[in-house]
C-alpha cells in the first residue's frame, strides 16, 4: 500500500495549530490530484487547527486506512479508479461496513458522464458532488471549510449524546454501571450468571454515622469488588447498598468458587469509622447461566436469602418458597380485583353474646370472597389486599353491606378498619354519607382497629379516629395482647371495647399462662372502665371460664358461626 501523510498548518509559532489537526483522506488514482490538493490547502486552518492529509490511490487502500483510523473528518473521493464505480462502492463500505455516518464524503470526479450527479446524490450517502474542473482553489477552500463545520457540529452532538448516555447508565457515587446499564448489558441471548450482593445492616451505618460515612464505605466496597472480580465480569451498583456482578461463567467454570473468593476478599477488609474497625457481611442472590428476567430472578433469590437469614448465599430456582408466594399473590390480586368489580366481596356476620344475659347484643361484620361458588376467608387474601392497596375498597364494600343489613333493625354492629382506611382523605366523608343514606344512628356502629404503630403515629389517622368518636361512633381495639400492647397509648384512643386476642382465649381451659394474661388484661380494662370481648370461644369449657372471669361479651364458633344472614 502506498499512503502518505502530510501535515499542513499556518505560520510557524502558532503551536496550537499542530494539536489534533483535521484529518483529510484523499482517495484518487491520480497522484497529481493529491499534490494539487495539498498545495491548494497548505495554509488552511479551521478553529485553530491545521490539516493532516492521508493519501490512498485506490478504494482498497482507503478501506485499509479506515480499518486503522476512526478520526477522518473528510474524504475527497474519486469515482473511477480500479473500476468505474470503485469510489461509489467505497461509500457503501464506509457507511455500512465501518458504520461511519459522521465523516463528510465529497465526490470529485473527472468523468461525470459515468456517474451523473443526480443519480449519485439520490443513491449514495454522500455530502457533496463536484466535478474536478469546477473545483478551483477557492471553491475547494469553501467546500472543505463548510464540510469541517458540519463535521464539528456532528461530533459535538455525538459527544453530548454520549455524555448524556454515560450519565444515564453510570452510578455517580461509585462510577459503576447502574441498573439501566445492567439492563442494557443483559439484552443478549448469551447465557450469563448474575450475582446480587446486599450489604447487611448498612442502613444502621447511615443512621449511626451519617450518609457521608456511608457513601465512603460504598465507594470502598465498590473498589474491593473491582479488585476481587474476574476480568470477564462487569460490576454495577443497582441501588443504595445493592451491587451486581454480571459474569460470563459457564456451568463448568464453577460460580460457587468465584463467589466464595469474593466473600473471602470482602471478609478480610476492614472499614475504620471514628477509630473503630468494622467488617461488612453480604447476603447474596445468584441466578446462574440463564437468560431472560435475570434481574428479577436474582432479586427473588436475594429476597429469599434475606428472609431466611443474613450473610448467606441463595441460588435461584423455580421451586423457591418465595416464587410460590409471588404466584399466590399474583393469583389473589387478580381474584380480588375481579371480586371487587363483580360484587363478590361479601359480608358475613358473627354474633357477639352478652355473657350475663346470654343474648346477642351486636354482630361483627367479617369479610369473605366468593369465587366459583367457593367462599374464602380473609386468611387467604387479606395480606395480598394490603400489598395491592385494595384494603380501602374492601372496607367500603363491607361498610355499605353492613349498613344495608342493619338498616331495618336496632342491633349494633362492628366493621374492621385498617391503617390504610384511616389515611384516606375522604374516609370520614364516605362513612357519614353511607350511614346517613341508611338512616343509622352512629351510636350503633363500632369500628374495630388494630393497635398498630402506623395508626398511633399518623396524624391523619389520629384525626380521623378523633372525628369518629366526636360524631358518636364507638372504637374497639381488636386482638389486644399480640400487637404493640402499649398500655400508655390506649387512653389516647378513647375506646369503648377491648377485644382480648383469641390466642389467649382458645386454650384458656388448659394453659395457665393464657389465663393469667387474660386476668391481667381484665384487671387493666376494669381500671380504665372499658368493656371486653373474648374472641375464639370455641367450646363450653372456654365459655364458662370467660364468664367466670367477668368478661363482658363473648364471640366464637361455639356461640355462632359467621353467616351471610343474621340469626332470627
Amino acid at each position: 500500500m502506498s499512503s502518505d501523510e502530510f501535515l499542513f498548518a499556518a505560520e510557524e509559532g502558532d503551536e496550537t495549530l499542530h494539536n489534533d489537526p483535521w484529518v483529510i483522506l484523499i482517495v484518487d488514482d491520480d497522484r497529481e490530484v493529491h499534490s494539487m490538493t495539498k498545495l491548494a490547502l497548505h495554509d488552511f486552518s479551521y478553529e485553530r487547527k491545521g490539516l493532516l492529509f492521508l493519501s490512498a490511490y485506490s478504494a482498497k487502500e482507503a478501506e485499509t486506512i479506515f480499518e486503522q483510523r476512526n478520526d477522518i473528518s473528510i474524504v475527497l473521493l474519486d469515482v473511477v479508479m480500479e473500476t468505474d464505480t470503485a469510489g461509489l462502492e467505497l461509500v457503501k463500505v464506509i457507511r455500512h461496513h465501518f458504520n461511519n455516518p459522521n465523516v463528510r464524503i465529497i465526490i470529485r470526479t473527472g468523468q461525470p458522464g459515468i456517474s451523473p450527479e443526480r443519480y449519485v446524490i439520490d443513491h449514495y450517502d454522500i455530502n457533496d458532488y463536484k466535478e474536478k474542473t469546477e473545483l478551483t482553489a477557492d471553491r475547494l477552500y469553501t467546500t472543505i471549510r463548510s464540510s469541517l463545520s458540519q463535521y464539528k457540529h456532528i461530533i459535538e452532538l455525538e459527544n453530548k449524546k454520549n455524555e448524556i448516555y454515560t450519565a444515564l447508565i453510570t452510578d455517580t457515587l461509585t462510577g459503576l454501571g447502574n441498573r439501566s446499564k445492567l439492563n442494557f448489558d443483559l439484552d443478549s441471548t448469551e447465557p450469563m450468571s448474575l450475582i446480587l450482593l446486599n450489604i447487611d445492616s448498612f442502613s444502621m451505618i447511615n443512621d449511626v454515622y451519617g450518609f457521608d460515612v456511608g457513601d465512603q464505605m460504598l465507594i470502598q466496597f465498590a473498589d474491593i469488588l473491582r479488585n476481587a472480580s474476574h476480568h470477564k465480569s462487569d460490576i454495577y451498583r443497582l441501588e443504595a447498598d445493592i451491587f451486581a456482578i454480571l459474569t460470563c461463567f459457564r456451568p463448568d467454570n464453577n460460580v460457587q468458587t468465584y463467589v466464595k473468593n469474593i466473600r473471602n476478599s470482602l471478609s478480610m477488609e476492614t472499614y475504620t469509622i471514628q477509630e473503630v474497625e468494622h467488617r461488612l457481611n453480604v447476603t447474596i442472590g445468584i441466578v446462574e447461566h440463564d437468560v431472560g428476567n435475570m434481574i428479577q430472578k436474582a432479586e427473588i433469590a436475594l429476597r429469599q436469602a434475606r428472609k431466611l437469614s443474613r450473610n448467606r448465599v441463595q441460588y435461584y430456582s423455580d421451586d423457591l418458597d418465595l416464587i410460590q408466594q409471588i404466584r399466590e399473590n399474583t393469583k389473589w390480586t387478580k381474584w380480588l380485583k375481579t371480586a371487587l368489580d363483580n360484587d363478590r366481596i361479601l359480608a358475613y356476620f358473627q354474633p357477639i353474646i352478652d355473657c350475663k344475659t346470654q343474648e346477642i347484643v351486636k354482630y361483627e361484620s367479617l369479610v369473605r370472597l366468593e369465587r366459583d361458588g367457593t367462599i374464602y376467608s380473609p386468611f387467604h387474601f387479606l395480606a395480598t389486599a394490603r400489598h395491592a392497596g385494595l384494603l380501602y375498597q374492601i372496607t367500603q364494600k363491607m361498610f355499605t353491606q353492613a349498613c344495608i343489613k342493619f338498616a331495618h333493625n336496632a342491633l349494633s354492629f362492628s366493621v374492621n378498619i385498617t391503617d390504610q382506611d384511616l389515611i384516606e382523605p375522604n374516609f370520614i366523608e364516605f362513612i357519614e354519607q353511607t350511614r346517613q343514606l341508611h338512616n343509622i344512628d352512629p351510636n350503633r356502629i363500632y369500628f374495630e382497629i388494630l393497635e398498630e404503630s402506623s395508626i398511633l403515629s399518623n396524624p391523619m389517622a389520629e384525626e380521623h379516629l378523633a372525628k369518629l368518636t366526636e360524631i358518636g361512633y364507638h372504637l374497639c381495639l381488636d386482638d389486644f395482647g399480640v400487637q404493640c400492647s402499649n398500655f400508655a397509648q390506649i387512653g389516647a384512643l378513647n375506646l369503648s371495647i377491648i377485644k382480648i386476642d383469641g390466642a389467649y382465649i382458645k386454650d384458656i381451659d388448659t394453659n395457665p399462662q393464657s389465663r393469667t394474661i387474660t386476668e391481667s388484661i381484665l384487671y387493666f380494662t376494669r381500671k380504665i372502665k372499658v368493656k371486653t370481648v373474648a374472641e375464639f370461644v370455641h367450646n363450653a369449657q372456654v365459655y364458662e371460664i370467660v364468664k367466670s372471669l367477668g368478661v363482658d361479651y363473648a364471640q366464637g364458633y361455639f356461640l355462632g358461626e359467621p353467616k351471610p344472614d343474621l340469626i332470627a
